[in-house]
């Protein structure tokens, strides 16, 4: 498997991805691709990010691994969480550590 950098994501800002899991399957768009500060240690990447994500449902997915989906990108599985909430939906969050 090929190492994810945010660089990856960066086109993707602002589409709607398909997140998909065995008992649920839902839309949510890209909102933000955030890098990080290194932790400069040999157990983390060396170029940590965060991806925030809106999913205008208002039903809290359970956090997991769903394979996240958009045009022009190879599905891939993305462990995601719910953060909170705004008027436009439920905010969730994937963290590359």
């Amino acid at each position: 498997m090929q190492r994810v950098e945010y660089t990856h994501f960066m086109p993707f800002i602002n589409n709607t991805f398909t997140a998909r899991r065995a008992e649920a399957q839902v839309e949510m768009d890209l909102l933000q691709v955030s890098t990080k500060t290194s932790k400069r240690n040999n157990y983390f990447r060396e170029n940590p990010f965060t991806l925030v994500f809106r999913c205008a449902l208002k039903v809290i997915l359970p956090q997991g691994l769903y394979n996240m989906a958009t045009a022009g990108f190879e599905p891939m599985d993305i462990f995601i969480t719910a953060v909170g909430a705004d008027a436009d939906g439920v905010i969730y969050h994937a963290v590359f550590d």
